[in-house]
């Protein structure tokens, strides 16, 4: 613990810093706040540190385990609140300002969305993801440059993975339409391109920063997988995205013409290999998905058309607050659309899924944080600005031009690595000024023309006439500071407890039913794969029908509260039936009844034959809510609110 000495100024504001029997104790010392220009004592060391460790298991973990993206994203929101408490400061840049308009509109479609539960986990998801954004402009420069080495990190390993695990590329429809392209361990290829898209300019802007040719050459062969995983993804608005971000990061880089035009070099000369390779195998079917960006209509499975006019629709019926987050699919399904057996789950456009989800009130937020982020690429160019900085800036500007194209950010790992781009890229503004600022001590020593004739107790002067640190020496009396947080972890421990034992749950049981066709059975196969897909898809809508189930309920004479849902195996006609209900038995009779309600339809039907390929099991069910995660979730907040609370009051 060291001290420092007090100035008579500091004594003259003592009505807001203190009373002047406060001056010579004891002022703990220590490293700077985080935040820039922040007035007071640092923060404790745990918050910095734990925010950062939080983010990079976020930016690690996101595309891997996508189910880490919302227990973590509630953490670090955790540890950014404890810290606002602690350092009693809330200055915001406008563009994290602005993007909280993104889960407020959300929030406020939430009553009025045709899925109230879906909008609102995507509203809680969005929230979340907004407060990571937010902590991370908390952080100082070499924090942040931590998170954003690790997302490309992450982005190397992806890429690496998702080159070397590459299916057979064929094509169709003049490569408007191929199979096997790379994804990685997302769920489609655009969700992969999406990702390299939003990454590929921090991962040029670190590879161009060592000044060891060594490291940056290192650093650039790290390049040359996420190239080649943005290439073999075939993701046309992906590389559009791409060249978007690129452009923008040489705008607000200069210096990075050199690495850029090497790279861009590289991919021609890779480009005009295959083109001399000759027009079969993988190098044809990556030239003609070049060769469709002329046409990228001609696609017979792309129904773009159709589903911007269903946007369009729904923001029609619904023009102030849509039809709630993630509710187009359920719209879809109300119309009379032809996509009601394959509802999509966006609009293909960044545009109208805002207007079609949030209406009038979202579009708004849009608008504004467009012309924020237009400000800040207009500051970055005229400016010089850190690779911290001006990258994200330009990944966010790649997307928003994929973002007119396609839209697959429902991927959590997507989702959050934007909004951790955003959070860096809002240190382009000034931030805010804070509405209260905490007065302190100036951790210095004080030189003798500073500062005017001592106080009280004369001071020995040393040779170089600097004053000595004055220190009280009567002992400062420090209160226990872990009873209180002690007694509440072990009281809301209880009460979780309680609250799991108490809580409702649901046992959900499974029966499977396989459709074939008819004909194939008498060996005339004149039913196609195709059709018979269609059918399949058409039994699942007609057995998750509420009133058919309603009515098997009744049946049954079971709870009024039992639930089932149909669906079919992607590219099979295996339909999968899950009955819920408050018991194992009662659900695995609603699921072996709807079975047998699909063969007895399929009786009446001469086109397929419908088999139960297997009977739900009360030994088997499985049961939601899952207690064992809800009791881990709770007690990890608990144990960090408590050391939180420990560590505010042991700084008192």
């Amino acid at each position: 613990m060291s001290t420092v000495a007090t100035r008579p100024a500091e004594v003259a504001g003592a009505t807001s810093q203190g009373s002047v029997a406060d001056v010579g104790r004891e002022v703990p010392t220590g490293r700077s706040a985080d935040v820039p220009g922040a007035v007071g004592p640092a923060a404790p060391y745990a918050l910095p540190d734990a925010i950062t460790a939080s983010l990079v298991v976020l930016a690690l973990g996101a595309p891997w385990a996508p189910g880490l993206v919302l227990p973590v994203s509630m953490l670090v929101a955790v540890l950014w609140g404890l810290r606002v408490v602690d350092t009693r400061r809330l200055a915001l840049p406008p563009l994290v300002v602005v993007a909280a308009g993104i889960p407020l509109a959300q929030a406020a479609a939430v009553p009025t969305a045709v899925d109230p539960m879906r909008s609102a986990v995507l509203t809680v998801a969005s929230a979340l993801g907004w407060a990571c954004a937010a902590a991370l402009t908390t952080l100082n420069p070499r924090r942040r440059a931590v998170v954003l080495g690790s997302l490309v990190v992450s982005l190397v390993v992806v890429c690496a993975q998702a080159s070397t695990d590459l299916g057979g590329l064929t094509s169709r429809a003049g490569g408007s339409v191929v199979d096997g392209r790379a994804q990685g361990p997302f769920a489609q290829p655009n969700e992969l391109g999406a990702y390299v898209v939003l990454l590929l300019p921090v991962c040029v802007a670190l590879a161009a920063r060592p000044r060891s040719r060594a490291a940056r050459a290192l650093l650039g062969l790290a390049v040359v997988p996420v190239l080649a995983a943005l290439a073999l993804s075939l993701s046309r608005g992906a590389w559009m995205g791409a060249a978007a971000a690129t452009a923008v990061l040489v705008l607000v880089l200069p210096r990075l013409v050199p690495a850029v035009a090497i790279a861009l070099g590289g991919v021609s000369t890779v480009v005009l290999g295959l083109a001399l390779l000759g027009t079969t195998g993988p190098a044809a079917v990556v030239l003609s998905r070049i060769g469709s960006l002329g046409d990228p209509s001609r696609s017979p499975d792309d129904h773009r058309p159709q589903i911007w006019e269903l946007a369009l629709d729904a923001a029609a019926h619904r023009p102030l607050t849509g039809v709630g987050a993630g509710g187009l699919e359920t719209w879809a399904t109300r119309t009379d659309s032809a996509l009601t057996l394959e509802p999509p789950l966006h609009a293909h456009n960044l545009v109208l899924t805002v207007l079609s989800e949030t209406g009038a009130v979202g579009a708004l937020v849009l608008v504004a944080l467009a012309l924020v982020l237009l400000h800040g690429l207009w500051r970055a160019a005229a400016s010089t600005t850190s690779w911290l900085v001006a990258a994200p800036l330009a990944g966010l500007a790649g997307a928003a031009v994929h973002g007119l194209i396609d839209m697959p950010w429902r991927n959590p790992a997507l989702t959050a690595t934007a909004w951790l781009l955003a959070g860096a890229a809002a240190h382009v503004h000034r931030p805010l000024r804070p509405r209260a600022e905490r007065p302190t001590v100036t951790p210095r020593t004080t030189r003798a023309h500073d500062q005017a004739a001592p106080i009280s107790e004369p001071t020995e002067r040393t040779p170089d006439r600097t004053p000595e640190r004055v220190v009280d020496p009567t002992p400062v009396r420090r209160r226990r500071a872990w009873p209180l947080p002690t007694v509440l972890a072990v009281l809301a421990s209880a009460a979780l407890v309680a609250g799991l034992y108490y809580l409702p749950t649901q046992h959900e049981a499974t029966a499977v039913v396989g459709l074939r066709s008819e004909a194939a059975s008498e060996g005339q196969a004149t039913t196609g794969p195709d059709e018979l897909k269609l059918i399949a898809q058409q039994y699942s809508v007609a057995l998750s029908d509420e009133a058919a189930v309603d009515e098997l309920v009744d049946e049954l004479d079971i709870p009024a509260t039992s639930t089932a849902e149909a669906t079919v195996d992607p590219e099979t006609t295996t339909v999968r039936i899950a009955a819920r209900s408050d018991d194992p038995q009662e659900a695995s009779a609603l699921a072996d009844r709807i079975a047998r309600s699909a063969e007895a339809r399929a009786d009446e039907d001469p086109q397929v034959v419908a088999t139960t390929l297997s009977t739900a099991s009360p030994d088997h069910t499985r049961v939601t809510p899952p207690r064992p995660l809800l009791l881990a979730c709770g007690l990890s907040a608990i144990l960090v609110l408590a050391v939180g609370l420990w560590l505010l009051r042991r700084q008192r």
